[in-house]
């Protein structure tokens, strides 16, 4: 039959239609569609931030004590860890870290933010081996430490590691200052040789005796620093008038003194020379006036004791050494210049008030 002829007959509604598809060998139509139409709603959909609760994201809620929110923060470029299939290994490296020392929930919770894949890495060949190496030159109470400051030196081959260690003893550092040193700066173990030899450089330069606490400290505080900007700290007390033995008995009891802004330095030095009129001599004998707040601390403190001067009230007995008012404790300083009168302690209160908000 052609096909023009069944179009005739369709027309006149006398040949049924599943003869039609079947001479023109066309699929059958059905009464369910090929495809389906996804439901349609007018809010819009978020991906969620709380991770799969597989075997690992439980382990770090009951074992490690984090919340789902910051498990989702900590993995959200490593979501795949969470994927373990067992906590086995997780469950020795916890052990390996009690082990350590580290047996309180916050020093775990620490850990884990600080290096989200520490839990993950394997418990014989990566953690334990290293941690076997560190124990060679490091005390336990300094491993303790060491791993709690900065766990990502497990990121790091052991060879590494190792290469580190010798450099440090190389440069002098050796027993009970060497464990000393990587419990205070870990990064030392993962930094180039380089950066590590210029920094033990600079820190002899100024005077600071190797294996001493000081060293330690200025090592902290000037490791990469570089030579330039270091110079240019050193250059800087300089141009504000102390000679050069004060800039280093400066820098030898107080190195945090030249991690501190140019801008800062000056501000205080200035404010203590025209203001408060001390001598240079005397601001190089106190080093932490360079550290204090000058809007927080010494301004409203100094305001007080004009006050006290003006007022010639009795507030102490005590010589008033302004370097030595500036360290007292925050409650011993109202105890002894403020509440000290109980006739002016109300008006000396608000004088430091105002200096505070003012400043």
């Amino acid at each position: 039959m052609s096909i023009q002829m069944i179009c005739q007959r369709l027309t006149k509604n006398d040949t049924p239609l599943s003869l039609a598809m079947s001479v023109l060998r066309l699929p059958a139509f059905t009464a369910k569609p090929h495809f389906k139409f996804a439901n349609f709603s007018t809010q819009v959909a978020t991906p969620s931030t709380t991770p799969d609760r597989g075997v690992a994201t439980h382990f770090l809620i009951d074992k490690c004590g984090l919340t789902p929110e910051e498990i989702a923060k900590a993995f959200r470029h490593c979501n795949k860890l969470l994927r373990a299939k067992s906590s086995q290994n997780m469950e020795k490296v916890l052990e390996l870290l009690k082990g350590c020392g580290l047996t309180s929930p916050a020093q775990i919770r620490r850990v884990v933010l600080y290096n989200p894949s520490f839990f993950f890495r394997s418990a014989e060949r990566n953690i334990q081996s290293k941690l076997s190496l560190l124990r060679t030159v490091v005390k336990e109470e300094h491993l303790c430490k060491l791993v709690y400051a900065d766990s990502r030196i497990f990121c790091s081959r052991e060879q590494r590691l190792r290469s580190s260690i010798s450099l440090l003893q190389k440069l002098g550092v050796e027993g009970e200052a060497l464990s000393e040193i990587l419990a205070w700066h870990p990064h030392l173990l993962t930094a180039s040789e380089e950066k590590v030899t210029e920094s033990f450089k600079q820190v002899e330069d100024l005077g600071f005796k190797k294996g001493s606490k000081m060293f330690r400290i200025a090592l902290g505080a000037y490791f990469g620093l570089g030579k330039e900007k270091l110079d240019r700290k050193l250059q800087c007390l300089s141009s504000l008038g102390f000679s050069k033995q004060q800039v280093l008995y400066l820098a030898s009891q107080r190195p945090l003194i030249l991690t501190l802004s140019e801008e800062k330095l000056k501000r205080n030095v200035d404010f203590l020379v025209k203001t408060v009129g001390l001598p240079l001599a005397d601001i190089a004998k106190y080093p932490d006036l360079f550290a204090n707040s000058l809007e927080t601390r010494m301004i409203p403190r100094y305001r007080v004791l004009e006050a006290i001067k003006s007022m010639q009230v009795q507030a102490s007995k005590r010589r008033m050494c302004f370097p030595k008012i500036i360290g007292l404790t925050e409650s011993r300083f109202l105890e002894v210049y403020v509440n000290s009168n109980a006739e002016f302690s109300s008006v000396l209160q608000d004088i430091y008030c105002r200096g505070k908000l003012e400043s």
